[in-house]
């Protein structure tokens, strides 16, 4: 179990309420369901709920240095990059190593994503 992660037994989400507005982008809201990501030391996992609203866009392509996975649960979402618009509706997935390209993105009836985030564990078999 990473450092700083709970044991949780099978537990109820409400997944219309309890949302944080992104400041960023009044659009994009997020529920953290659990969290030790650290994006100064490049060590932790975060899992979270993302709700874009109908008509949310978001500004440019972008990469993490983390590792991304995404389950599409509920509406749809538009992938938007050079080959250009690709509708992906529910039940989707997706999973981008880090430093992948990806976006801008857009959702058109609005959508319900669970996201999971981590680093890569640093490989000390190689340290002297």
């Amino acid at each position: 179990m990473a450092p700083g992660k709970v044991n949780l037994d099978f537990h109820g989400i409400d997944t219309a309420g309890g949302f944080v507005t992104r400041p960023d982008n009044p659009l994009i809201h997020e529920k953290i369901l659990g969290s030790t990501l650290d994006t100064t030391n490049r060590t932790g996992v975060r899992t979270r709920l993302l709700r874009l609203d109908a008509g949310c866009r978001t500004p440019e392509a972008h990469a993490h240095p983390y590792w991304e996975e995404l389950y599409l649960i509920e509406g749809d979402l538009v992938s938007i990059d050079a080959a250009g618009e690709r509708v992906h509706t529910a039940p989707g997935y997706a999973s981008r190593t880090p430093g992948s390209m990806h976006g801008p993105v857009r959702t058109d009836g609005g959508c319900l994503l669970l996201e999971f985030n981590w680093y890569e564990a640093e490989d000390l078999s190689t340290r002297e």
